[in-house]
C-alpha cells in the first residue's frame, strides 16, 4: 500500500510539473505587455504565432502600423490561453504556431485540433484569418519533426479550404526537399532577414 502511495505522489508531482509556456517567464511578461496595450491600438493587422513572429519587425515590414503578437516557445496551448489580450481594432491575423507543440513530442492531429479552436476564435468576431504554412526544420534540429510539420501542414491546408480561408505556403519559398534552406538560417530554426523579405513579399 504504502509503495502504490509512494507512486502516485510522484506522479502527481511530475504531473504538476509538466512543461507549459504558459509558466514560462518571457510569455508572462509578454501577455502582460498585451494586456496592457489591448484597448490602446488601431492596428489592423496581427501577426501570431511564435519566436519565428515574435523576431520580425512586422511594422517595418509591413509599412504601416501592425501589431506584434508573436512569443517565442509558444505553442498552440499557448495561444489559445492568450487570446482575450487580441485588440478590437484587429480586422485580420496572419496565423504560423505549431512547431514548438511538434518539437515537445505533439502529434500533428493533436496540434490541428487546437489550431482550429484558434481560427474559430477569430471568425466569431468576424476577423479575416490568413494560415501560414508551420515552417519545416533544418537540417541539424529536424530530427523526425518535419514528418509531423507535413502532417500538420497537410491538414491546415485542406481546412483552409473547405473554410475559403487563405493558406499561405511558406514553405514553397523557404524550404527545399521538405527541409528549411540554410540560406535563411543560423540554427536551423529562426529566419534571417533575407527570408522575412520573401515573407513579407508572399503575403502582402
Amino acid at each position: 500500500m504504502k509503495v502504490i502511495l509512494l507512486f502516485s505522489l510522484i506522479f502527481i508531482e511530475l504531473f504538476a510539473n509538466e512543461w507549459k509556456i504558459q509558466n514560462d517567464p518571457y510569455y508572462k511578461h509578454k501577455v502582460s505587455q498585451f494586456e496592457m496595450l489591448k484597448d490602446k491600438s488601431d492596428a489592423k493587422i496581427v501577426m501570431l504565432g511564435d519566436s519565428i513572429t515574435d523576431e520580425g519587425e512586422w511594422s517595418e515590414l509591413w509599412g504601416k502600423v501592425v501589431q506584434n503578437r508573436g512569443i517565442s516557445g509558444d505553442t498552440t496551448s499557448g495561444v489559445l490561453d492568450r487570446l482575450y489580450t487580441i485588440s478590437p481594432s484587429i480586422e485580420e491575423v496572419y496565423i504560423m504556431i505549431g512547431v514548438n507543440d511538434i518539437m515537445r513530442g505533439a502529434k500533428a492531429q493533436d496540434v490541428y485540433l487546437n489550431y482550429e479552436k484558434i481560427v474559430q476564435f477569430f471568425q466569431k468576431k468576424g476577423i479575416k484569418v490568413n494560415i501560414q504554412s508551420t515552417l519545416y526544420i533544418g537540417e541539424s534540429r529536424k530530427k523526425d519533426f518535419n514528418v509531423e510539420v507535413e502532417k500538420l501542414n497537410e491538414k491546415l491546408k485542406l481546412f483552409a479550404k473547405q473554410n475559403n480561408i487563405r493558406f499561405i505556403d511558406l514553405n514553397q519559398i523557404l524550404s527545399s526537399n521538405k527541409v528549411l534552406k540554410a540560406d535563411f538560417t543560423k540554427d536551423d530554426l529562426h529566419l534571417n532577414g533575407d527570408a522575412y523579405k520573401l515573407w513579407i513579399a508572399e503575403i502582402k
